[in-house]
């Protein structure tokens, strides 16, 4: 049961990054690498070169993540509850410091903290789907969730066992959401959302 509602805090967390990361910095995604590369193919055949860079760099930053996070983790074979609880900390850490830069920018960044703040919330994805993924799940990639939740359903298999997988898709939708709301009224605190998901799922944890 922790588990499940740490991971759903995290997808909630996931929603806000991404919905600040396609509204305001540059147009791309920071946690979902597939749309960002259909961006970076729509910028390299309409010759927009700061698209394409925007997303490669997305795409890089993430793949960086994923890599120090497995690394830190280690594999299966070697990995322990500190290794975890570090790996999710660290995490935690980088979703912050995207949360205080963003704030210090008032929620309004320019041309050179756009990319670092881009670059620091999709590194802090890359980390974050690489711990979901260690716990069996997805927290920025759910296309494969809702599919396997619908074919159950058509099916007859009914929708019980994938209830925690619903309920994930409902705090993206519920980060995005909420994060959506902020940023319209209060600008500054609109990345307070994903980082206090990121924090209450990081306790939740580690109790």
């Amino acid at each position: 049961m922790r588990r499940s509602v740490a991971l759903a805090l995290l997808t909630a967390c996931a929603g806000g990054m991404d919905l600040l990361s396609v509204t305001v910095l540059g147009g791309v995604f920071s946690g979902i690498t597939t749309g960002n590369l259909v961006h970076a193919g729509h910028g390299v055949g309409t010759a927009h070169w700061s698209l394409a860079a925007t997303a490669a760099g997305a795409v890089a930053a993430f793949a960086t993540g994923v890599a120090l996070a497995s690394r830190i983790m280690g594999t299966a074979h070697k990995q322990t509850q500190a290794r975890m609880r570090l790996q999710l900390a660290l995490q935690t850490v980088l979703v912050a410091l995207f949360a205080t830069g963003w704030t210090a920018v008032h929620g309004d960044p320019g041309a050179l903290t756009s990319p670092a703040l881009l670059g620091t919330a999709a590194l802090a994805m890359g980390a974050q789907s690489a711990w979901a993924r260690q716990n069996g799940s997805s927290t920025t990639y759910l296309t494969g969730t809702l599919t396997a939740a619908v074919a159950d359903a058509a099916t007859g298999q009914g929708l019980a066992r994938n209830r925690w997988a619903l309920i994930r898709l409902a705090c993206l939708l519920s980060g995005a959401t909420t994060t959506t709301l902020v940023l319209l009224w209060w600008p500054p605190a609109a990345a307070l959302i994903p980082a206090v998901s990121a924090l209450c799922a990081a306790l939740l944890w580690w109790r």
